[in-house]
């Protein structure tokens, strides 16, 4: 059970990354009938930014030592989200796809990025 835990701790940052990754797909790919979100101005542009942010994050952490460019994951997340919105938009019932917020999504990844390389590193 040890061995097992500490495995477990050792990849932490790759099993939250995956997980996040699913969850995000599974998620944004979910009809919404009967959901209510929060209402107020800006607030789906909000969480799409969040989103994305933490995207970006978790697989920064997952894989530090990666050589994986930075902005390969960035192009990654951008990809995913457009995507996403057009699987939304022409796919998904109560769905729809938006420009807004693919750039919200965008400004996340990016936002992420940044955090992890001015303030996680150090």
């Amino acid at each position: 059970m040890q061995k097992l835990t500490r495995k477990i701790l050792k990849h932490k940052y790759k099993i939250l990354a995956v997980g996040y990754t699913l969850w995000l797909t599974a998620v944004s790919l979910t009809p919404l009938k009967g959901i209510h979100l929060p209402s107020f101005q800006f607030a789906d542009k909000i969480v799409h930014f969040f989103l994305y942010f933490f995207f970006v994050l978790f697989w920064l952490l997952a894989y530090p030592e990666l050589k994986l460019k930075k902005n390969q994951l960035f192009i990654l997340a951008i990809l995913l989200g457009v995507i996403i919105e057009f699987l939304q938009e022409y796919y998904i019932p109560n769905r729809t796809g938006e420009v807004f917020d693919a750039l919200a999504n965008t400004l996340g990844a990016l936002a992420g990025l940044v955090f992890y390389q001015r303030f996680w590193k150090k």
